[in-house]
């Protein structure tokens, strides 16, 4: 046996069983400053990957855990925590809202601007002030807030320390989503006069929360550890408070002027902040720090990643100083000079590409993520940041070589391509792998990102592609253009819904006993046994005389059967058992206690117990059917979920060919760190019906969802 195989916690063991089983042992996550994702219980996440993914040293983080859990040879250790200060908990509310702003609000008002632009809906003259303001809407709104609510939980954790000032977090928040409100009220129809001082509020607001935003990240980023995505988050930051300052100077001449339309020479290099240099270059950053372990990709190249930085800025700066010089000034730069921005943008972008090693297979590696339905949307994402790299670069050198100036269309498309394509994709596949983690949960349903995937896309290539390609009337390019929204909305409302049934589905701490593993509870200063909700049924009728009558009388009748003592047993606890069949656990534990404490005082129990060992080989031979092995096998439990896998839905299908039975089986995470055992215990508990031979396979397609569970599981989960 391993040494792994013979220490309580190994690799695979998820953060969330080690908290579980051993209470306390969060002093161990908090000396590596990574504790606080996954709630007080921690992530359903294998240790190994979770320290890898916070840069920590797997090995020596599992040795100091073993060494606070009393593993073989080595004293129980107390450790002294040094907890990482956690600041005010904004938890999901920013990221909460900024899909709520998409839905209600950024994607309705793109498709009617879509739609009104070729027809007359009424909207008149308040048609282009309605589309500025939909586009500000969905830079700041639906991304900037979800930027922000990921940011304040990833960063500190991403560099060991607490989020700082923590005073200006809730109020960076509350600003800027004030700000982003009131400029889309008020737009539409700044040239009253009384709108127009609100639409120059809501970009003071702006400016108050972005400096605020930027001052917490800048302060914790430069607390930390230098690292090389440390520039490009501060580059964000920086330009996010220089759009924001831009755009109170602008709306405050657009309220002068008594006018709601900001001039494209003003609100082309607004865009290209917010966009560009904001939400591109945090991506960028993000990437940098996650994708390599995510995506299990080759070492990013570091050497070019500093000249990557200097010509993206560079190449911003310089568009930016085009589009403000022909504002204000009476000069227009030559086309050579708008087209050396775009190459220097663009450059910078396929070379951020080619650094990041994102199109490359992934890494053979024994510590791997154990989701992957995320990933196709990382990856298709960045296909998209190419093709609208791309694009920038042709229609650059079409303006120099035709001297055919760059469309409102085609400039909209450019944008979607980034926003649609490239931006909102990364938003999806983030939040399918973070949020769970955040949580504490595991993901609703990987066919909803499926669904998400192709909604996505389907609405990305319809929106881009009437945009730069002359074919067919405009009226029919507009109506794919709106069309595109229509789906766009749909892709977020899918989004949406499965992450809110993500984060609202019922916790359900669980403990399971990996092969090699050992099960400790802890002993109080009296050094006797102590039962608790998470100690395992096997182990209370080890150590507990009297146990199995009194768990019998309380409703665990399936433990008189002694082959499910020995197969079931060892994989549940007692709050399991207690969600299962609903017995009063508290009176349980107070009862078992009594129990423990009169055996370890020398009482004989009241009841005492014959001990009955389960046979050591299969039973004599009987008739078995599939009715019969369907009974078993609602003895047995999925990992994540206090539900028996037949009322779940894993079953797919029992073929029983005389003393043969064949399983085809699913699990809600097949790729899952504990696949093996359930499937071994499985196999066992049919065995015990007496017959000679289990094929259990283990199958991911179709893939399983809560569609398929029973009436009687969705109401114990309490999903109806």
């Amino acid at each position: 046996m391993s040494a792994e195989a013979a220490s309580p916690i190994t690799r695979r063991t998820t953060v969330r069983e080690a908290v579980t089983r051993y209470p306390g042992i969060q002093v161990v996550f908090e000396r590596y400053g990574i504790m606080g994702c996954g709630g007080p219980q921690g992530p359903i996440e294998p240790i190994a990957f979770f320290a890898r993914v916070h840069k920590v040293d797997p090995d020596a983080l599992i040795r100091e855990l073993n060494e606070f859990a009393g593993g073989p040879g080595r004293p129980a250790t107390t450790l002294e925590a040094t907890p990482v200060p956690r600041a005010p908990e904004l938890r999901f509310l920013p990221i909460a809202t900024a899909a709520a702003l998409a839905v209600l609000a950024g994607f309705p008002l793109g498709t009617l601007a879509a739609f009104a632009a070729v027809r007359d809906m009424g909207l008149g003259l308040r048609w282009t002030p309605l589309v500025q303001a939909h586009g500000h809407l969905q830079l700041l709104g639906w991304v900037g807030l979800f930027i922000m609510g990921i940011a304040y939980h990833v960063v500190p954790r991403f560099k060991g320390v607490a989020l700082r000032p923590q005073t200006l977090v809730w109020p960076s928040f509350l600003m800027l989503l004030g700000g982003v409100m009131l400029r889309t009220a008020s737009q539409p129809w700044a040239e009253v006069p009384w709108v127009g001082a609100l639409l120059v509020a809501s970009a003071v607001l702006e400016v108050v929360g972005a400096c605020a935003f930027a001052l917490v990240i800048t302060a914790t980023v430069s607390s930390g550890r230098r690292e090389a995505y440390d520039a490009f988050l501060l580059a964000a930051v920086l330009w996010l408070v220089a759009a924001a300052a831009a755009n109170l100077l602008v709306v405050t001449e657009l309220a002068s002027d008594g006018v709601a339309v900001i001039s494209q020479d003003k609100d082309e290099p607004l865009l290209a902040m917010q966009l560009y240099g904001f939400i591109v270059l945090f991506i960028f950053g993000i990437s940098l720090r996650v994708l390599p372990v995510f995506l299990n990709l080759r070492p990013p190249l570091a050497s070019i990643l500093a000249p990557v930085l200097v010509s993206f800025n560079a190449g911003l700066g310089l568009r930016v100083a085009v589009w403000w010089v022909e504002a204000y000034a009476d000069w227009g730069p030559p086309v050579a000079v708008e087209s050396l921005a775009a190459y220097l943008l663009a450059g910078a972008v396929l070379t951020f590409i080619l650094a990041l090693n994102v199109y490359f297979p992934s890494l053979e590696s024994d510590i791997v993520d154990p989701e992957r339905a995320y990933r196709k949307l990382i990856r298709t994402a960045y296909i998209w940041l190419a093709a609208a790299a791309g694009l920038e670069l042709w229609l650059a050198t079409r303006a120099m070589v035709e001297g055919t100036e760059i469309g409102w269309l085609e400039a909209g498309g450019l944008r979607h391509a980034l926003a649609l394509g490239f931006v909102t994709q990364m938003i999806f596949g983030v939040a399918f792998r973070a949020l769970p983690v955040f949580a504490g949960k595991r993901l609703y349903s990987q066919r909803l990102v499926d669904a998400t995937f192709i909604l996505v896309n389907v609405a990305a290539v319809t929106r881009v592609g009437p945009a730069v390609i002359e074919a067919g009337s405009m009226t029919s390019r507009y109506d794919h253009i709106g069309a595109a929204g229509v789906v766009g909305l749909l892709a977020v409302m899918v989004f949406a819904y499965n992450v809110a049934r993500t984060v609202r589905a019922p916790a359900m701490p669980m403990v399971r006993v990996a092969e090699g593993e050992r099960a400790m509870e802890p002993k109080s200063e009296q050094g006797r046994f102590v039962v608790t909700p998470n100690t395992v049924v096997a182990e209370v009728l080890d150590q507990v005389p009297g146990a199995l009558e009194m768990l019998i009388s309380y409703g665990l009748t399936p433990l008189a059967d002694p082959v499910l003592r020995k197969t079931v047993t060892p994989h549940v606890t007692l709050e399991t058992a207690s969600r299962v069949h609903a017995f009063d656990l508290e009176a349980l534990l107070r009862d078992l206690n009594r129990l423990a404490s009169e055996g370890t005082t020398g009482m004989a129990p009241k009841q005492p117990v014959e001990k009955v060992e389960a046979p050591s080989s299969p039973a004599p031979s009987v008739e078995v059917d599939a009715a019969r092995v369907l009974m078993a096998l609602r003895n047995c439990y999925d990992p994540e979920l206090p539900v028996n896998i037949v009322d779940l839905g894993l079953i797919y299908n029992v073929r029983v060919e005389r003393q043969r039975v064949q399983i085809e089986m699913t699990l809600t995470a097949p790729d899952g760190p504990l696949a093996s055992q359930v499937v071994a215990q499985v196999a066992e508990v049919v065995r015990g019906l007496g017959v000679s031979e289990v094929e259990v396979d283990l199958v991911r397609e179709p893939p399983w969802d809560p569609s398929r569970m029973t009436p009687a599981a969705r109401s114990q989960l309490g999903w109806e």
